[in-house]
């Protein structure tokens, strides 16, 4: 499938020769998501739904698991843990039709990918114990009080809790990534697929590939508004996990990592 593919390497960031996908599916269900009473929403909070990252987030949401409070962003993760009926009305056109067309297109990119990468002893964890979800981001324009604030980030800078991270979509400009000499990166628009590991990559390569540490950062335009959706492979709550110093499950993973924080 993927014998023409190219990966150009800015440090941990990769960039693909695969043009990006359409996202009109998805944007559309998160802007009708968006658009319903607040009361609704929390009806589907992270906490409501309790599987893994999945559910809704907040501006100024204290106890997300996928922002801090000062992020200037809503989120919903849809994954492939939960029951498809447990998301909005809204999603489920996109779970039902596009999601599983995606995943499995994402699950052979990423194998290669690791296979490249010269990490083919990680096939067989792969294959029994990868789930995956995607965070769709929504960025507002600032409030008029805000609009006039210094230079910050819309997204914090933090590492990623998946083996990869895939922007199936491409990427909407103001990603930024740090290098490991601590100088960022700041990114325009790409129209490509682009991935780059995350922290379970980091922990399994034993530290070989190191995780991105990346944000969003603040238009001049403070009304501009910003579209993300980024697929996240991860491993299921309930798989056994031995690598280096870490033992445990897939829950005791993502507390982990949480604890970074």
């Amino acid at each position: 499938m993927f014998q023409d593919l190219k990966l150009y390497h800015r440090d941990s960031f990769i960039t693909t020769n695969i043009p990006a996908f359409k996202d009109s599916e998805l944007r559309t269900a998160l802007q009708r998501f968006l658009g319903l009473p607040q009361s609704q929403r929390m009806e589907f909070s992270q906490k409501e739904l309790g599987v893994a990252f999945d559910g809704y987030s907040y501006l100024g949401q204290t106890d997300s698991l996928n922002q801090y409070d000062k992020d200037l962003l809503h989120s919903f993760v849809l994954s492939d843990i939960s029951d498809q009926e447990n998301f909005p009305e809204v999603f489920q056109a996109y779970l039902s039709q596009e999601f599983p067309e995606q995943l499995v297109w994402i699950r052979e990119l990423e194998k290669e990918v690791l296979k490249r990468l010269g990490f083919n002893e990680f096939g067989a964890f792969y294959e029994n114990h990868i789930k995956h979800m995607v965070s769709c981001n929504f960025y507002p324009e600032l409030a008029i009080k805000a609009r006039n604030i210094l230079p910050s980030e819309r997204l914090s800078y933090h590492t990623d809790v998946s083996l990869f991270s895939v922007f199936l979509f491409g990427l909407e400009s103001g990603f930024s990534y740090e290098r490991a000499s601590g100088d960022k990166v700041v990114l325009d628009h790409i129209d490509e697929v682009v991935l780059f590991p995350g922290h379970l990559m980091e922990l399994m390569s034993n530290g070989k590939i190191k995780a991105l540490k990346h944000g969003v950062i603040l238009p001049e335009n403070r009304r501009e508004q910003r579209f993300s959706f980024a697929f996240f492979s991860l491993p299921a709550p309930q798989a056994n996990i031995q690598f280096g110093s870490f033992k445990g499950s897939g829950k005791d993973y993502y507390e982990q990592y949480l604890n970074q924080f």
